[in-house]
């Protein structure tokens, strides 16, 4: 590991006397990998969790309530600024910050083996384990954020934004699809332990990547707290800020909803485990990907509000078949299941490089990721605010009822693009300092 670092200080040093990034495709595969980290533990918390908590004998309600364990990714703007502010200029300003990261997700992957939900006793230990994860990732994420922000111009935000989120969600697929599918082979400690040796191996590659001490601008990358704390003041006052927040904050609530109970639907519905894994994270995550491609070569675009309205409106005929999947007669026919959850994990992967792209564009570069975790805090409230509750509404109202909520919620939302881009009230075009 010593020698590991020593390679990527030496590289950071060539690229100091040269001036010039690293090639694309460097920083591209970079962030991939990085994502691919936060996509793990991501992939374990909403896919193979609540199912081993279902199949030890937990509530909807009370799993709905459990995704509580991811407030750090609310919170985490209250220390981004710490991550703009402080890091080793050795070792460059956001790896200082994601290297430790990632060690420390591995040792908790693994901490998290003998904490099985089947053992009552091993309950409190489970969930302050998964708190500890989350905490951990949204630090990663603040960092790896600010990276991005760092490193891509803006003509490269749509391909660096859909190599993100293809990254995250192949974490996700690992986690939530391939492990989750082998599950009665591999078992709980299993799938911890695979998870570490990814993000291991993940770690000695991030070591190496050569990150300059200075941003493409030529800027000191080091700004003053009160700096920090200015830029957000100047950041909440740009004009159609509050409509670009609407946005943010209701783009996946209504997916995320549905998202939330719509394994445990299956599950109930007689359909095993496994068979939802390789559904929902193997094959679901598969055409996910392929529409987060699809969305980075739509987010090259810079109408970026005409592309969140078409690619809006694409997501929602899917939302609105699965509505109707609790209606029909059951047991479900895969041959109904499989095209329209397929449909809706594609156009979902679709929507989200295009905001992701959006969001940065509102961003100043020199405090990228205290800009970026604030907005993208308000993504995770919109989310949350109802996936917390879906395993209650799942109680009260039934999975059609939750499922044609979210189905509405989602059609209601490109019509407000619509509105916001007509009226001019939206940041069209909002510009990246540096």
């Amino acid at each position: 590991m010593r020698r590991m670092v020593d390679q990527a200080v030496r590289a950071l040093d060539d690229a100091e006397v040269s001036g010039a990034p690293p090639p694309f495709r460097r920083r591209l595969s970079t962030l991939f990998l990085l994502y691919v980290v936060q996509g793990l533990p991501y992939g374990f918390f909403i896919s193979v969790l609540p199912l081993f908590l279902r199949q030890a004998g937990w509530s909807r309600t009370a799993i709905g309530f459990y995704s509580l364990l991811g407030l750090p990714w609310i919170l985490k703007p209250l220390w981004a600024p710490l991550v703009d502010r402080f890091s080793w200029p050795a070792l460059g300003r956001r790896k200082s910050w994601i290297l430790p990261c990632v060690i420390v997700s591995a040792v908790l992957a693994l901490l998290l083996g003998p904490q099985e939900p089947e053992s009552a006793g091993s309950l409190t230990c489970l969930l302050l384990v998964v708190l500890g994860i989350n905490l951990v990732a949204a630090t990663q994420d603040i960092a790896v954020d600010g990276l991005a922000v760092d490193i891509l111009s803006e003509g490269e935000r749509g391909p660096g934004n859909a190599a993100q989120v293809v990254g995250f969600k192949v974490g996700m697929l690992c986690t939530g699809g391939i492990l989750l599918a082998f599950s009665d082979q591999l078992g709980w400690k299993g799938i911890c332990m695979a998870m570490a040796a990814i993000t291991l191996l993940i770690f000695f590659v991030a070591a190496g990547y050569p990150e300059s001490s200075r941003l493409r601008s030529g800027e000191d990358v080091s700004p003053k707290m009160k700096e920090i704390l200015e830029s957000l003041v100047l950041l909440a006052a740009r004009p159609g800020l509050p409509v670009a927040l609407l946005l943010i904050a209701t783009y996946k609530m209504g997916e995320a909803g549905v998202d939330a109970m719509y394994r445990l639907f299956l599950l109930d519905g007689g359909v095993d485990a496994p068979s939802i894994g390789i559904l929902c994270g193997t094959w679901g995550l598969a055409f996910s990907l392929v529409g987060s491609i699809f969305g980075g070569w739509i987010g090259q675009t810079q109408e970026r509000m005409k592309s969140l309205f078409w690619v809006g409106i694409l997501r929602a005929g899917p939302l609105v078949l699965i509505a109707v999947l609790p209606f029909l007669k059951q047991p479900l026919s895969l041959g109904v299941v499989y095209p329209v959850t397929l449909a809706e994990h594609f156009f979902g992967g679709m929507i989200t490089p295009v905001m992701f792209a959006f969001m940065m564009d509102l961003c100043d570069r020199r405090v990228g990721a205290t800009h970026y975790t604030a907005l993208a805090a308000v993504e995770v409230v919109g989310k949350m605010s109802v996936s917390t509750l879906s395993g209650l509404l799942a109680d009260r109202i039934g999975y059609g009822g939750l499922f044609a909520l979210g189905a509405g919620i989602s059609l209601v939302w490109p019509l407000v693009v619509y509105v916001a881009q007509r009226k001019g009230s939206g940041p069209c075009r909002g510009k990246a300092k540096g």
